[in-house]
């Protein structure tokens, strides 16, 4: 059987994966695009629901992809649906998954997280960290963008991540919510790690919780900060919070 390999960039199939760049072709579909072997073979290792494999004519690689369906093209077209300057050879277009079933033991709640990079790396720490339930403000950066799905590596497949409203998920949440806030909190070493279900609330980079969200908390924490820097990067400061109140 004669393999088929696109290589027109004008290709109808092709035109459409790469609306999938922008959040408002995901949106529309349902999907998203991932690029690479590390998360191509993560979402084949946790069942992920992968709708199509793309691969580069020539591509080499050891991934057990048989029962996928595949798609070849030529090395233009590879690029064309690419966001790295190096196309890596093999990406995968993705259905959006249905939620399991939500795990309330550790959640993170992002608000208004705006850099791509901060969103994929708080992903991938709560990940880490047994956080299992990561809820993102509408007025974040797209969960899906490329930039968050390379810097979580492939945490999404591991964690059910929804957008909620900080309100909506802070008034129905049961167990205890913890903010972080330089003014009027508490340091994280002068109270006692809560039992129980918890919620820790990151907030924007620049103008960290809204005060709305901030009156709905239980606690408002902040980090001891012994040097001269007066704040930490959002991400860097989650982490830190995350480790501390890791389940």
């Amino acid at each position: 059987m004669v393999k088929e390999v696109i290589s027109s960039k004008d290709n109808t199939r092709i035109k459409n994966y790469r609306k999938l760049h922008t959040a408002k072709g995901r949106r529309k579909s349902d999907q998203f695009l991932i690029e690479g072997v590390h998360l191509v073979e993560e979402a084949v290792n946790y069942n992920q629901p992968v709708d199509t494999i793309i691969i580069e004519d020539g591509f080499k690689h050891d991934l057990n992809i048989e029962k996928f369906k595949t798609l070849y093209v030529s090395p233009d077209v590879m690029k064309s649906l690419s966001t790295l300057e190096t196309p890596p050879g093999i990406a995968a277009v993705m259905n959006q998954k249905s939620p399991g079933k939500l795990d309330f033991n550790r959640v993170l709640l992002l608000e208004n997280i705006q850099d791509p990079g901060n969103l994929g790396t708080l992903i991938r720490t709560a990940d880490a960290f047994g956080f299992k339930t990561v809820l993102i403000t509408p007025e974040s950066a797209d969960p899906y963008n490329p930039k968050v799905l390379r810097s979580a590596q492939g945490s999404h497949f591991h964690l059910n991540i929804l957008q909620r409203s900080a309100a909506e998920a802070a008034e129905t949440f049961k167990g205890i919510k913890i903010g972080t806030s330089l003014n009027d909190a508490v340091y994280i070493d002068d109270f006692n790690k809560p039992d129980g279900d918890l919620m820790l609330v990151l907030g924007n980079e620049g103008q960290g919780l809204t005060d709305e969200t901030l009156n709905l908390m239980d606690i408002n924490a902040k980090i001891a900060m012994p040097g001269s820097s007066e704040s930490l990067n959002v991400a860097i400061a989650g982490a830190i919070m995350m480790h501390h109140f890791k389940s």
